[in-house]
C-alpha cells in the first residue's frame, strides 16, 4: 500500500519505519519545508523517506496522522486540497475530542480512529529507539470507516499486534484513563511512570480513578474504579523506566495535550453532572505550567 503518515515525531517514525519494512511505500508530511527525511532505529543503517509531496498524497491509499491532538485540524487542513475523498484518514494520537471536527471537515473520507501503546523515543532528527512493545486497536468512527477494518491487518504485520475494534471508543476510554493519571502526575513530579507505584501516591490514584470511573460509566462503559486503578498501574509497572509524553513537554516547555486527556475528562464530566475535583486540579496545575512558558 502507498501510505501518507503526517508527523515524523516518535509515534509517526515507528509507523514509518515499520510500514516501510512490512513492503508499503511510505511518505511523510512535516512542518518544515523539506523534500526528503532521514529516519532510522539505533545501530541500523538511516534510511531517506520522500517528504511533503502533494502527488504522494493524491495517490496515497492510506492517511496515517501522528501528530498530536491539538495539531489534528491543522495538519487534516493541510493535506485536504490533496486528499482523494475515498482515501481512509487514521488519527493515532493520545486524548480525545478531535474526531467530530475532522469528521466536518472531512465529510466523505472514511476516517479511522487508533489508538498504540507501543514506544518509542526521538533520539536525535533522525534517530529512534524502540523503548516498549504493545498493542495498537483500530476502529471506524463513521460507516465507511467502519468499513476499514482490513486495516487491523495490515498495521498487525507491520507491528504487531493490532486489533480491529467494533467499538472504538472503550479501547480509547481505557487508553485516556491512563493517561489521564499517569501523564499529569508524572509531567508535574518530572519523574519516571514507575514512580507512580510508590505507596505515597496510592492516596491520590485512588482518588482519580474513582473519578474517573463514574465518568466512563456515564459514558456507558461497565467499568469500575478498581479496574481503571489497576489497569493503570500495570501500565506504570510495564513502562517503568519511560517519561510520560506529557513529562517530556513540560520538561522541555511545550505545550501538552492535557486538553485532550483531563480537559476531555473534565468537559464529559461537566455534561453528566459529575465533580472530578482531583482532576481538575491536576489539569489547572498543567495549565499554568504552560501559562509560565509563554510569559518567560
Amino acid at each position: 500500500m502507498r501510505f501518507t503518515l503526517v508527523g515524523a515525531g516518535a509515534v509517526g517514525a515507528l509507523w514509518g519505519l515499520k510500514l516501510l519494512e512490512a513492503g508499503h511505500q511510505v511518505h511523510f508530511v512535516t512542518r518544515k519545508e523539506e523534500s526528503d527525511i532521514t529516519l532510522g532505529f539505533e545501530h541500523q543503517s538511516p534510511l531517506i523517506f520522500p517528504c511533503n509531496q502533494s502527488a504522494r498524497i493524491e495517490e496515497s491509499d492510506c492517511v496515517l496522522v501522528c501528530v498530536k491532538a491539538f495539531q489534528v485540524l491543522d495538519a487534516i487542513h493541510l493535506i485536504q486540497p490533496y486528499l482523494h475523498p475515498d482515501t481512509p484518514v487514521v488519527l493515532m494520537h493520545n486524548g480525545m475530542g478531535t474526531a467530530d471536527a475532522v469528521l466536518q471537515t472531512l465529510d466523505t473520507n472514511p476516517l479511522v480512529l487508533a489508538t498504540t501503546s507501543h514506544g518509542a523515543l526521538k533520539l536525535s532528527p533522525s534517530v529512534l529507539r524502540r523503548t516498549g512493545l504493545g498493542e495498537t486497536r483500530l476502529g471506524g468512527a463513521n460507516v465507511s470507516g467502519k468499513q476499514c477494518d482490513f486495516l487491523a491487518d495490515v498495521f498487525s504485520h507491520a507491528l504487531p499486534s493490532a486489533q480491529w475494534e467494533k467499538n472504538i471508543q472503550t479501547a480509547l476510554w481505557r487508553k485516556l484513563s491512563v493517561n489521564c493519571m499517569i501523564n499529569p502526575m508524572t509531567a508535574l513530579r518530572q519523574c519516571q511512570n514507575g514512580e507512580l507505584l510508590s505507596d505515597s501516591l496510592r492516596e491520590q490514584l485512588n482518588t482519580l480513578s474513582e473519578e474517573i470511573a463514574l465518568v466512563m460509566q456515564a459514558e456507558g462503559l461497565n467499568i469500575a474504579s478498581g479496574d481503571v486503578l489497576q489497569h493503570a498501574l500495570q501500565v506504570a509497572k510495564a513502562t517503568a523506566e519511560n517519561h510520560s509524553s506529557m513529562n517530556r513537554d513540560v520538561h522541555f516547555k511545550r505545550h501538552s495535550e492535557i486538553d485532550f486527556i483531563t480537559g476531555y475528562l473534565i468537559s464529559r464530566a461537566e455534561s453528566h453532572d459529575i465533580a472530578v475535583p482531583e482532576n481538575r486540579a491536576l489539569y489547572q496545575a498543567i495549565k499554568n505550567l504552560e501559562q509560565s512558558y509563554d510569559h518567560a
